[in-house]
């Protein structure tokens, strides 16, 4: 029998949704459903959500597998998921989807009420910062990065907003497509994380690649502001010089590269890099001339 440490009750989740649903999640899930209802985890971070206003908010949304169940939700608009014997972690922010391995219901909520993992499992800075401004958020709201991240927003408190969880989700899909498979969850060390394994790959060769962006925008500009976002399929890093006119390099494991200028949007410049598209080195050691 599953049992939190602390929670905080919003609504119960009914007999209807629970006989739905059962036949798709472990026991220990139900007997959450039953005893607990929908409501907020410890500090209220984590949210145990009612699955059949999950599935009918996120349908035709963003394209989980058959059979999921959405089981959390977070302050930052991600989602933990049981479809078919897994459990998945969803963030959209992000643009990933990660597995979540080797652990039973009991096991991940112990994770989930973990302090000592909550960025390097959850990610979930820069919340405490927004949190302690803001508030917790309502339980069907969340924090939200405005400009979208996979759009060059800074990943930093002041450029979150609160806003509806359900909206949120709809329009990071709509602007950024939907979440991409990343990896594994790895609690404790070694954990998976968006600043370190998305796309290019953990550790030194993903730091590379983000050393090399900041090396070829030093040549064209000072004192830049930059963000990196890493690109799916394992395709390397994007560096966003976060300014009006500030542009984007795109940056490939074998440490190619291609510049596009702010008028270029996200997804465009993406499908050149795919496609092949490069900058010569030599361009950026022109004044200005990666422009």
């Amino acid at each position: 029998m599953t049992s939190f440490r602390s929670f905080d009750p919003v609504a119960p989740i009914s007999d209807e949704t629970i006989a739905r649903f059962a036949g798709q999640v472990p026991a220990e899930v139900v007997d959450s459903w039953r005893r607990y209802g929908a409501g907020l985890v410890g500090d209220g971070y984590f949210r145990l959500v009612d699955p059949a206003r999950a599935a009918e908010m996120l349908d035709g949304v963003l394209g989980l597998p058959e059979g999921s169940t959405v089981l959390f939700a977070t302050g930052l608009g991600d989602l933990i998921v049981h479809a078919n014997g897994l459990y998945l972690l969803v963030k959209p922010r992000w643009g990933v989807l990660d597995v979540i391995e080797g652990v039973g219901f009991d096991e991940l909520v112990a994770h989930l009420e973990n302090p000592a993992e909550r960025e390097s499992a959850w990610e979930w800075e820069p919340y405490p910062a927004a949190r302690d401004r803001d508030g917790v958020p309502g339980f069907e709201e969340c924090f939200g990065f405005v400009p979208l991240l996979a759009l060059g927003g800074p990943n930093t408190a002041d450029h979150l907003q609160l806003g509806g969880l359900w909206e949120h989700l709809a329009l990071i899909v709509r602007l950024a497509g939907v979440p991409q498979v990343r990896g594994v969850v790895a609690f404790g060390e070694g954990a998976t994380d968006a600043s370190g394994a998305a796309g290019a790959g953990a550790g030194a060769s993903r730091d590379r690649l983000v050393e090399v962006g900041h090396e070829l925008f030093a040549k064209l500009t000072q004192n830049a502001t930059l963000n990196v976002i890493d690109l799916p399929d394992g395709l390397g890093v994007c560096v966003v010089h976060v300014a009006r006119g500030g542009g984007k390099i795109y940056v490939a494991p074998d440490e190619s590269v291609l510049f596009v200028g702010s008028a270029v949007d996200f997804e465009a410049g993406l499908g050149a890099f795919r496609d092949g598209v490069r900058t010569p080195r030599e361009k950026f050691d022109l004044n200005g001339g990666g422009r």
